[in-house]
C-alpha cells in the first residue's frame, strides 16, 4: 500500500510507541525533531485506514480460492510464499489506533483530540477497526498476541492466545465501541471509509459482529449457544441492503488508488492475474464458455481477446500466453476508484440463511438463500430478469447451496471467501490444490507465522506451536475443526 503522504505520521507513531509483538523491525527509522509529539487523531485515523485498506485487494487469498491463476509467474498459486510477517498489521495498524485511543483519552491530550470529533466517538470507531483487523489477522494465522499485545516495554514477549479467547475479546471489544458511540457528535475528522457517519459505524461495528458469530458456526452450532448469542445480538443492526455496502473507496490519485489498477497498468503490465479454470468451470455449469450459466461471469470477467468466450487459465500452473484467458473485469482492474469491499449484503443474507438452517433465528433458510443470491447479482449489475431465471433455476436443498453461492458472492473478497470456504469444510465447493504445490499438502488452512518469530520470542512462540499445532500451512484453525 503507498504511504508516501504519510510516512512522517508513522514515524511519529512508531517512536512513541513500542510493540509488544514479537517480529517487529524498525529499521533506520530516527525521531524527528522537528514533528510533533502527540500527531493528529485524524491523520493517525487516515493512516491506519489506509494500511488496513491492503487486506481488502490482496492477491494471494483470492488465489487460494482459486478465483484466479498466475500467468507466466505462478510461484504465489504454488504457495512459494509460507511465512508470513504479521508485523506491518501491528505497527501500521493496531499501534496507530491504539494511539488514537490514548490521546481521546489521555487527560492532557483528549480537549485537544476533540478538534477531530468527539473522543467517545474517535474511541469507537478505533475499537471497530481494531477488532476487524484482529479477525482478518486470526483468520490467517491462528494464535497471535492479543492481551499482552500492544503494551511496549511494559510487555516485550508478548504470549499467543488461542483463537478462542481473541474472538471472545474482540467480541467485548466492539460491545465497548457500540456502548461508546455518540449519535449526536461528531465522529473522527481522519476517518475516509464512512466519512465519520456514526449510524453507519454503528452498521458496521454490528455487521462484523454478526460476521465473526457466523464463522464459529462450525464450533458453537447450537441454538441458543455461544456464536447463536452474539450473531442474534447484532443481526438487527446489520446492513440491510446493497445500499449499505461496507467497503473502503479507494481514490484518483497515486497515494491511495485501488491496487489492482496499478498491478495492470504501468510500469508493471505484468497481467499475472487471470480467471482460474476452476471459477469459470463453476460458473460456466451447464450452458457454455460463450453463454455461461451464472450471468455473474459476464461481470465478473471479459472473454479471451483469443477465442471471444470465457476460457479459466489452468490453476497453479504456468499459463504465459495471457490473451487465451479471461481477465478480471475492467471495471476493477483499469478504475483506481473500484471499491475494496469489507462488508455486502450478499454475505448478510447468506449468513442468515445459514443461521436459519441451525435454527439460530426464525425464517426460510431457502428465503434468506434467494435474497443473497438477488443480492450479489444486483451488487454486480446483472439484469434482474436474468437473476430470476438463475434463482429458480437453482432451489435451495441444504448448508451446501448456501456454502457454494457465498463462495461466488465474495468474489475478489479473498481474506473473507477463504475464511468461509474454510468454515464450511464438505460443504464448500470442491478445490483441488495444485499439481506442483512447492509446500503443504492441500489447499492452505493457514498461513505461518514470519521466519523469525520463534527466535525473537521462543518461549512463546513455542507455546503457541504446541496448543495450535505445526507451523505450517496444514494445521486446521480453532474455529475450524
Amino acid at each position: 500500500m503507498k504511504l508516501k503522504n504519510i510516512k512522517q505520521v508513522l514515524f511519529t507513531i512508531i517512536s512513541l510507541t513500542i510493540l509488544s509483538c514479537d517480529n517487529v523491525d524498525f529499521g533506520d527509522m530516527n525521531i524527528d525533531p522537528n514533528n510533533p509529539s502527540d500527531p493528529s487523531t485524524a491523520s493517525l485515523m487516515t493512516s491506519a485506514q489506509i494500511s488496513l485498506s491492503g487486506y481488502t485487494t490482496a492477491t494471494t487469498p483470492n488465489l487460494y480460492v482459486q478465483y484466479l491463476s498466475n500467468g507466466q509467474y505462478p510461484e504465489e498459486s504454488q504457495y512459494a510464499t509460507v511465512n508470513y510477517d504479521y508485523g506491518a498489521s501491528y505497527t501500521n495498524i493496531l499501534v496507530v489506533l491504539q494511539r488514537v485511543i490514548e490521546l481521546n483519552m489521555d487527560e492532557s491530550t483528549m480537549v485537544a483530540a476533540q478538534a477531530n470529533g468527539s473522543n467517545n466517538n474517535q474511541i469507537a470507531v478505533a475499537k471497530i477497526l481494531t477488532a476487524y483487523t484482529y479477525q482478518l489477522m486470526t483468520d490467517r494465522w491462528g494464535m497471535l498476541p492479543y492481551t499482552e499485545a500492544l503494551q511496549g516495554l511494559d510487555d516485550i514477549f508478548a504470549a499467543y492466545d488461542t483463537q478462542e479467547v481473541i474472538y471472545d475479546g474482540l467480541f467485548n471489544e466492539i460491545d465497548e465501541a457500540l456502548a461508546l458511540i455518540e449519535g449526536g457528535n461528531p465522529g473522527p475528522t481522519g476517518d475516509i471509509i464512512l466519512g465519520g457517519d456514526m449510524a453507519r459505524w454503528r452498521q458496521f461495528a454490528n455487521t462484523l459482529k454478526m460476521n465473526m458469530a457466523i464463522r464459529l458456526s462450525k464450533r458453537f452450532p447450537a441454538p441458543g449457544g455461544y456464536a447463536a448469542t452474539k450473531f442474534n445480538e447484532a443481526i438487527s443492526g446489520a446492513i440491510a441492503s446493497n445500499d449499505d455496502n461496507l467497503f473502503y473507496t479507494y481514490r484518483a490519485e497515486e497515494n491511495n488508488d485501488n491496487p489492482w489498477e496499478d498491478r495492470f497498468l504501468a510500469p508493471n503490465f505484468r497481467l499475472d492475474y487471470l480467471l482460474s479454470d476452476t471459477f469459470v468451470n463453476f460458473l460456466v455449469g451447464s450452458g457454455t464458455p460463450a453463454a455461461p450459466e451464472d450471468p455473474r461471469l459476464e461481470q465478473y470477467a471479459v472473454p479471451s481477446e483469443i477465442s471471444g468466450t470465457f476460457v479459466g487459465a489452468p490453476y497453479g500452473e504456468e499459463n504465459g500466453n495471457t490473451p487465451d484467458y479471461s481477465f478480471i473485469t475492467p471495471d476493477v482492474i483499469y478504475n483506481q476508484e473500484a471499491p475494496g469491499y469489507m462488508f455486502t449484503y450478499a454475505q448478510v443474507a447468506f449468513a442468515r440463511a445459514e443461521a436459519a438452517e441451525l435454527g439460530w433465528i426464525g425464517g426460510s433458510p431457502a428465503t434468506f438463500y434467494e435474497e443473497g443470491i438477488a443480492a450479489s447479482m444486483e451488487q454486480w449489475g446483472v439484469d434482474p430478469a436474468d437473476a430470476a431465471i438463475y434463482i429458480a433455476a437453482h432451489p435451495y436443498t441444504d448448508i451446501a447451496d448456501i456454502a457454494y453461492e457465498k463462495y461466488v458472492a465474495l468474489y475478489l473478497q479473498g481474506y473473507e471467501a477463504w475464511a468461509e470456504w474454510r468454515k464450511f469444510g464438505a460443504d464448500a465447493p470442491t478445490l483441488v490444490a495444485p499439481p506442483t504445490a512447492l509446500s503443504g499438502t492441500g489447499i492452505p488452512q493457514r498461513q505461518a507465522y514470519a521466519t523469525n518469530a520463534s527466535a525473537s520470542n521462543e518461549e512463546n512462540y513455542n507455546a503457541a506451536v504446541a496448543t495450535q499445532g505445526p507451523d505450517n500451512l496444514d494445521t486446521v484453525l480453532w474455529w475450524a475443526q
